[in-house]
């Protein structure tokens, strides 16, 4: 239906104690591979006939996708969740609930 889709993928930010571990150089470009290459994948699952680009990001997913929902004329966000129910998000909070709270598009949360 001559539909746009964009796939985003943030690269978490580097955990300050992680440091301890490796260099935080080190850290950032396996953050940034892994967002790469979740986009990859995402990118080989969308049918030829579908137009679709790519966004990668750093930082906090949540601003970050909120950020890019800002910047562009989207419709609709889809986000996946993890299933980890009530309690543990409320703890640590949740990407879906960033962008429920701060997007001004619909979203769809898919398990």
């Amino acid at each position: 239906m001559n539909s746009l889709v964009t796939l985003i993928a943030v690269a978490p930010p580097v955990a300050q104690y992680a440091a301890l571990a490796a260099s935080t150089e080190t850290l950032r470009k396996e953050l940034d591979d892994w967002a790469e290459g979740v986009l990859a994948e995402a990118t080989a699952a969308v049918p030829q006939d579908v137009i679709a680009h790519t966004v990668q990001r750093q930082g906090d997913p949540g601003p970050q996708i909120v950020e890019e929902l800002r910047r562009g004329d989207y419709d609709l966000v889809v986000l996946g969740s993890r299933g980890r129910g009530r309690t543990r998000e409320g703890l640590i909070g949740s990407v879906n609930g960033y962008v429920h709270f701060h997007a001004k598009v619909p979203l769809l949360s898919v398990p």
